[in-house]
């Protein structure tokens, strides 16, 4: 009956034809982006040039690691229990983890499929240390012991260091270790962080060294809330330890947002500082950042101390503490702290005050700038080559935690923001910061791939890894997501169909910039046309910027020259509510979308955005206004309400309440087509507006004078608000969209048959526009949140659906009979239904979690992303480099130093297991070494017997030869072991020659 009843509006063929079938609709996974849950932690190998990423666990998923590389490389570890990531470190070919529940998983980065090894301390994990150069990992534990477990062996040392403070406060209850930190040139010094102090353990002498403990005297400054109340003795708990980068001195912070700075030799405090005072330890000292109250007592509210790291520049001893927290809350801005300290002081040549003001005094102190709603709760520093000095030396870049889970990313040392579009995976963009809203878009292949943007761009940081092969598609369109973020940014880039991506770069513009504004660039809606790459998008505030791709003419400008044109300058109004701002172009673009003007009609926020491939533009305003653009102008060549058009309407209806309805009327759906209308003679190029009262207007674009004139032609009623309308070429079943070559097509005098397919919240109908209609389908008991026509190859074409029930319901066309459908509940949140985007090939793409979005295909084989092939991540040819070592002035003056040789000695004993790795190599060597003696002695005689040896000679033979490799093999692991032992041997003799109290027996006996 229905498609009987498609025949009034011209349709007198079925489009969809085979694709009928219900076993044609098997979801394929094509992509994925993002990160799932919140982030926890980050991590940086300068090596290997990956970024690590950590995640909490949600309520339907456990933690993760991400590991990112360059382009679009990245690989997903996943904890084997429902945990959250709370230390993360990578360390050579290991990324070591340890969740809340205090499990520590190892995973492999040269066989990313492979699971994790899993290992239970003995007791719950407060803290973690890892050394590039070591095959440890310390774990401090909450009971105050630190325990160390071999990465590499995969089996827990007998190494064991015990509660050092507990001596030095036996009546404490709970003493865990905060934070661990190895002296940056001495492999045997740890430096242990208690919550009432911290020690500094000689590991080769097997004792403390040092006991440190900050204690405010009544009356000193220090940092706490209350200053002027507070008169007995505190002592701050500690917070984080950490070393010089040459390990001059030893920093600790505290809770009352104090940095302590120690002299290792002799365990006496150098400095006491907050970021606003110095000598805070002194009674009496005044505090610059003294705020009374009304009872005249001082009160200084600070923020805790979240992380700190000391880093220096290429030279080690010229330094800067970078901190994250410790402002004062009356501050107007937030941001990270720099303090620039310059070149260390000679410790044989300068004095006690002399050091010490040289901390109390920086050289410089910066605010490194970040958003003002959030605080910086964690950091990961960018080394530019070396991982040592505990990943602070030489840094490039900061990447930046924010309390709400976002990333930001600034310039080392200055705080400039660095783009995330040019430095970071897309995956990361995501939540660099959350993307507010997004668009997809079908580009011209050709299109994009001319689209290369070029700009002054920072030096990548993240260049490691190498992606699996993918198949190459050539003639298909790209499909490109544009996605808003809360600061005003827009990115673009090529979501990609599971396949190679040629153009793999991501665009990005800043609306900040043309506006003149940081404040009120919240997006509303987002436009591309797939032909030319235009870009048009609507903010809350009513402004639609409209973007074009060009040279950039003022390419290069600098500050200055910016500045004195700003000042020259006057608004250049092109047309009625449209201003030029092409010189509002970022002067670090030399090609790439650029601004091209500002359209202001002060109609309310932007509802719905259209950009079409023939240079027009429709805009949907929140007061029920429709504007239409004409580019070629610009010029605006339509603006009313769409509360006017029903005195126009040539069929009024019959029904009084719509009129009355009409008054809060507004467009939800603008499309383009080119077709023939009712009544017409030819075809033309058409605009359709779907408003929220199930009204569809039709308008008509024809040329006048030196431009074109936009006119409405009619309107007709549906049931529920307008979501979508499909032009459709009622003989061929093709999309009558407005493209270039269809409206080059008018010109010549071509008749486009069409009808529009409308699809409201609780219908889909068939419309010969402006008012004829024809079949009809009802949702029932459904909502559809998004609807598009889909084609598949040469099958025919259908309606798909996304309801509110997480499915894609597929119906045929004309006849609008269910089909198939596809359930959507297993991959996106449902509460995101409504952001599903449906494209024309049958592609679906939705959001699974806040920052993570998947593409989906419905005529697929029921292909998954964990099955597919994993990206490459590490290169064996990129080897960790030596770890620095002491000066030869401190090796005269006595300083014990121990090599990672040694250390490996003198925590994994001396009956520490062989490497894997080292049992493989040898193995290999000696098959390779028998084989080859072999191939020469017994070739010709080999030969010459088994070709007349019968088969139970053959099987005899074949046993002896497997007799002969198995007693080579031990003969090799006995070998293996005498060459073990005697390595274990010379170690013990060269720690015995360094007569330094370094003796092994001694250590074995009282640790081990």
């Amino acid at each position: 009956m229905e498609f009987l009843r498609s025949k009034q509006a011209g349709i007198q063929h079925d489009f969809t034809g085979a694709l009928a079938a219900p076993d044609l609709f098997i979801v394929d996974e094509i992509a994925k982006y993002g990160i799932n849950s919140p982030i926890s932690t980050l991590a940086y190998d300068p090596i290997q040039s990956l970024l690590a990423v950590g995640t909490s666990e949600t309520k339907t998923t456990p933690g993760k690691v991400y590991i990112f590389g360059q382009k679009r490389v990245q690989v997903t570890f996943t904890l084997q229990r429902k945990s959250s990531v709370k230390f993360l470190k990578l360390c050579g070919p290991k990324v070591v983890v340890v969740d809340n529940r205090s499990e520590l998983t190892i995973f492999d980065l040269e066989d990313p499929g492979a699971e994790g090894v899993k290992y239970s301390p003995p007791g719950g994990v407060s803290s973690i240390l890892i050394d590039p150069s070591l095959d440890w990992v310390f774990l401090g534990l909450q009971n105050g012991d630190v325990v160390v477990y071999d990465i590499d062996r995969e089996l827990l040392s007998p190494f064991r260091i015990p509660n050092l403070w507990r001596e030095r406060s036996p009546k404490s209850k709970f003493l865990p270790v905060v934070s661990l930190a190895l002296h940056p040139r001495d492999a045997g010094t740890l430096l242990v962080g208690y919550l009432e102090g911290a020690v500094i353990f000689s590991m080769k002498q097997a004792k403390p060294l040092h006991f440190l403990q900050f204690e405010l005297p009544p009356g000193a400054p220090g940092a706490d809330m209350e200053r002027g109340i507070i008169n007995t003795l505190r002592k701050p708990r500690v917070v984080e330890v950490l070393w010089h980068p040459t390990g001059t001195f030893i920093c600790t912070t505290h809770d009352d947002s104090c940095l302590v700075i120690w002299d290792p030799k002799d365990g006496r405090i150098v400095q006491s500082r907050s970021i606003q005072d110095a000598y805070v330890h002194i009674p009496g000292t005044p505090a610059a950042s003294d705020i009374f109250d009304d009872d005249g007592n001082t009160i200084s509210i600070r923020q805790p101390l979240f992380k700190v790291a000391w880093c220096s520049t290429a030279n080690p001893d010229e330094t800067s503490i970078l901190i994250a927290g410790g402002n004062l809350s009356s501050m107007p801005v937030k941001g990270m702290t720099l303090l620039d300290l310059g070149l260390t002081p000679n410790m044989l040549t300068s004095s006690v005050q002399i050091i010490s003001d040289y901390f109390a005094s920086p050289k410089r102190q910066r605010c490194l700038p970040t958003p003002i709603d959030f605080d910086v709760v964690d950091f990961c520093l960018i080394p530019r080559t070396s991982p040592h000095y505990a990943g602070s030396h030489d840094p490039v870049a900061i990447i930046a935690l924010l309390s709400s889970g976002e990333l930001i990313t600034l310039r080392f040392p200055d705080g400039q923001p660095l783009p995330p579009a040019t430095l970071l995976h897309p995956s990361l963009s995501l939540a660099h910061p959350f993307v507010t809203h997004t668009n997809l878009s079908a580009i011209n292949r050709q299109r994009w791939l001319g689209m290369v943007e070029s700009r002054d761009n920072p030096k990548e940081i993240i260049i490691g890894g190498v992606e699996h092969p993918k198949p190459l598609r050539r003639y298909e369109n790209r499909t490109i997501v544009q996605t808003a973020h809360r600061d005003g940014t827009v990115k673009i880039w090529d979501l990609g169909l599971g396949d190679e991506i040629e153009n793999g770069d991501v665009m990005w513009v800043d609306l900040g910039q043309v506006l003149e504004r940081g404040v009120d660039l919240n997006v509303e809606c987002i436009s591309m046309a797939g032909a030319t790459g235009e870009m048009v998008v609507g903010i809350e505030t009513g402004e639609v910027i409209i973007y074009r791709w060009g040279k950039n003419k003022g390419f290069g400008r600098t500050k200055e020259d910016e500045a004195l044109q700003s000042m020259s300058r006057t608004e250049q109004h092109v047309s009625e509510g449209i201003r030029d701002v092409k010189t509002k172009t970022d002067p670090s673009v030399k090609e790439g979308l650029l601004p091209f003007c500002v359209l202001e009609q002060h109609c309310g926020s932007i509802l719905g955005l259209k950009c079409s491939d023939v240079g027009f533009v429709a805009v949907a305003y929140q007061t029920g206004h429709v504007c239409v653009v004409d580019l070629r102008g610009p010029s605006v060549i339509f603006h009313g309400s769409l509360s006017s058009l029903s005195k126009e309407s040539k069929r009024a209806s019959f029904r009084k309440s719509r009129d009355h309805a009409i008054e809060g009327e507004k467009a939800t759906c603008l499309e383009f087509g080119v077709l023939t209308l009712e009544g017409d003679e030819f075809s033309s190029i058409a605009l359709f507006v779907g408003t929220s009262h199930g009204r569809v207007a039709t308008f008509k674009i024809l040329p006048q004078g030196s431009g074109f004139a936009c006119n409405f032609s009619g309107m007709t009623h549906t049931d529920g608000s307008v979501i979508s309308i499909i032009p459709l070429n009622s003989d061929s079943g093709k999309r009558a969209w407005a493209s270039q070559q269809a409206v080059v097509n008018l010109r010549e005098g071509v008749k486009v048959p069409g009808v529009i397919l409308v699809v409201t919240k609780s219908e889909a109908r068939i419309l010969k526009p402006p008012t004829a209609k024809g079949a009809h389908k009802s949702w029932d008991e459904y909502i559809c949140l998004s609807a598009t026509v889909t084609e598949l190859d040469d099958y025919g074409i259908c309606l798909s659906c996304v309801m509110n029930t997480g499915v894609v319901k597929s119906y045929s066309v004309p006849g609008l009979k269910e089909i198939g459908e596809v359930k959507l509940g297993d991959y996106f949140d449902r509460t995101r239904l409504g952001d599903t985007i449906l494209t024309d090939s049958g592609y679906i793409f939705g959001w699974t979690a806040q920052a993570e979005c998947l593409l989906l295909h419905m005529w697929g084989k029921g292909q998954k992303l964990d099955n597919m092939p994993k990206d490459t991540l590490y290169n064996p040819a990129t080897p960790v480099p030596p770890r620095p070592t002491i000066s030869n002035f401190q090796w005269i003056s006595g300083t014990q130093y121990v090599t990672p040789a040694d250390l490996d000695l003198l925590i994994g004993g001396p009956e520490r297991p062989m490497s894997k790795k080292m049992i493989v190599q040898i193995r290999a060597e000696e098959k390779q070494t028998r084989l080859n003696t072999q191939a020469g002695t017994q070739a010709s005689s080999s030969y010459s017997g088994r070709q007349n040896e019968g088969i139970f000679a053959s099987m005899s033979r074949q046993i002896q030869e497997r007799t002969e490799k198995l007693n080579v093999m031990g003969d090799s692991m006995d070998k293996l072991g005498e060459t073990s032992a005697n390595f274990a041997d010379d170690v013990g003799k060269y720690v015995n020659q360094q007569k330094k109290k370094a003796i092994l027996g001694t250590i074995t006996g009282k640790w081990f």
